[in-house]
């Protein structure tokens, strides 16, 4: 017959006392009390499991008293019978709660801000600003704070619905794109184990996309007013001069208005745009006619001492604002429904292609006038190919072009 082991009282275990080495003080069925050298008394279990002798640490008496740590007994034993390593059981369940931890702390804040700035290097910094406001705007209003387990598609579909409701479709496009990135990244990184984005479809939601055309003006007696209005602007100087250039060069808002002195090669007559500004992320040389020309070297005496070629009238160490050229616009009396600074780059393209092959126009392919937009080929052996052939094309037509403006202006 097996030795019964007589069971602990609360007044043994009380006057238990430490001794130079940890002993126990067993209270049946695997459970006993281990008595430390520095009087610690902790609760511990021995089982078997796969014919191995285990010890499993209940937890430290009096934390744990008598009559809790006979029922963990219980409860332990049982799973043990069951099948059940008590120790690994216990291993998986930190390793689950640190999970849960960590998932508590990846916020969509957070995710969206560490995406942001690893985007960072693959767009224009105009651009990057920009994809900054809007998720500010449009996102963290009803996401900040959520955990990205807890964002259901129904969050989305409802801030994507708001957005069609107000009449900004494109926005509401934009923002789409955005999130899929972000959830694109929080996959890769097991910030979250799924892209919810791909299982809502976005023509369900907001309709079919319908591609955006900037407005603009071809009709020369309109290009005429707008040449004479812009110069006859009263407003601030650097921001008349912008205007003035910009229908000789027809680059993106953001391109202008950072464009810096040290990009421009007078002797070469050509202006050296970085990739990190460019939205193609290639460096992009465009060739200047002689009109633009002498309008930098006459601007040179105004902001020729500072890093931008058009600074702001706040300080000459920023950049002109996004604001400053569609105000001017504004107020020489266009709207944004009939033009934007966006719209000089249509009016280029309308008016190139147009032209091309006429008595009194010019004589170079779609290829010229794509290159001279910046526009990528997607044939990188032949993006390549063309930027070299090109070279003296663009120079001509851009010439051409801006020789067609000074006769309409003109008269």
């Amino acid at each position: 017959m097996a030795r019964q082991t007589k069971p602990l009282t609360a007044i043994e275990i009380k006057n238990a006392k430490p001794k130079e080495k940890k002993y126990k003080l067993s209270d049946g069925g695997g459970l006993f009390l281990q008595i430390n050298p520095n009087g610690s008394k902790l609760w511990r279990l021995n089982y078997r499991f796969n014919n191995k002798l285990k010890e499993y640490a209940i937890g430290v008496h009096p934390d744990i008293d008598l009559l809790t740590a006979r029922k963990k007994r219980e409860e332990l034993r049982k799973l043990v019978a069951e099948g059940i390593d008590i120790n690994q059981l216990k291993k998986d369940k930190k390793v689950q709660a640190k999970e849960i931890e960590q998932k508590k702390e990846n916020t969509f804040y957070k995710v969206a801000q560490e995406w942001h700035k690893n985007y960072e290097s693959e767009v224009s910094e105009n651009y990057h600003y920009k994809i900054g406001q809007a998720i500010e705007l449009y996102l963290y209003t009803y996401l900040k704070n959520k955990t990205m387990d807890e964002i259901s598609r129904l969050d989305i579909i409802n801030i994507l619905q708001k957005l069609k409701d107000k009449g900004i479709i494109e926005t509401a496009n934009r923002v789409y794109m955005l999130l899929n990135k972000i959830y694109m990244y929080a996959v890769t990184l097991e910030y979250v184990q799924h892209n919810i984005m791909s299982d809502i479809d976005k023509k369900t939601v907001l309709g079919k996309r319908e591609k955006n055309h900037y407005p603009t003006l071809t009709k020369e007696k309109d290009i005429k007013g707008l040449l004479l209005a812009i110069d006859e602007y009263s407003g601030d100087y650097t921001t008349k001069k912008a205007l003035q250039i910009l229908p000789y060069v027809f680059v993106r808002s953001s391109n202008i208005r950072h464009c810096e002195w040290s990009e421009i090669d007078f002797e070469k007559k050509i202006w050296i745009i970085p990739a990190e500004k460019m939205k193609t992320k290639d460096e992009f040389i465009l060739p200047l006619p002689h009109q633009v020309i002498s309008m930098l070297e006459e601007l040179k005496g105004f902001s020729g001492d500072g890093k931008y070629i058009f600074p702001s009238f706040r300080g000459k160490d920023k950049p002109m604002s996004d604001n400053t050229l569609i105000g001017a616009l504004r107020r020489m009396g266009y709207t944004k429904e009939e033009f934007v600074p966006h719209s000089f780059r249509a009016m280029f393209s309308t008016i190139a292609y147009e032209k091309a092959n006429e008595k009194d126009g010019h004589f170079y392919t779609s290829e010229v006038i794509e290159a001279l937009l910046a526009h990528k080929e997607r044939n990188r052996i032949k993006g390549a190919y063309n930027r070299a052939t090109y070279k003296e094309s663009m120079r001509e037509l851009i010439q051409w072009y801006a020789n067609y403006l000074d006769g309409v202006k003109n008269g």
